[in-house]
């Protein structure tokens, strides 16, 4: 083999070596299974927002608001997501395995915009 010849394919290979690790390093390059993970983590992250957001606004609008935001205050914070759901608000056909996390992160946000 040439000089030449040789000299082109080392730089050709140090050239490719060099381009993964930058891009998979410092340009957030992914792989497929990766990516699928982050963009099934990121949907379920938006379904739960959406649904937290619902769950506040029914909470709000629930004919007895005010018995129910004084009871939601007096609620052990371990249980009030159990609160949430037993009042309805936080309960949702589509939101399989997500009522836990939709109830306590309606709770605080209800517990945080307090009247």
């Amino acid at each position: 083999m040439s000089k030449a010849l040789e000299s082109f394919l080392l730089g050709l290979l140090l050239g490719a070596c060099i381009t993964l690790i930058v891009g998979f390093g410092f340009y957030d390059w992914k792989t497929t299974a990766k990516g699928n993970a982050q963009s099934e983590k990121e949907s379920d992250r938006a379904v739960i927002n959406a649904l937290t957001a619902v769950c506040v606004e029914r909470f709000k609008n629930d004919a007895h608001y005010t018995e129910n935001f004084k009871k939601l205050i007096k609620t052990d914070q371990f249980t009030v997501g159990d609160f949430m759901e037993i009042g309805g608000w936080s309960k949702f056909s589509t939101s399989s395995g997500f009522e836990l996390e939709i109830s306590n992160l309606c709770a605080k946000i209800i517990l945080s915009e307090s009247p």
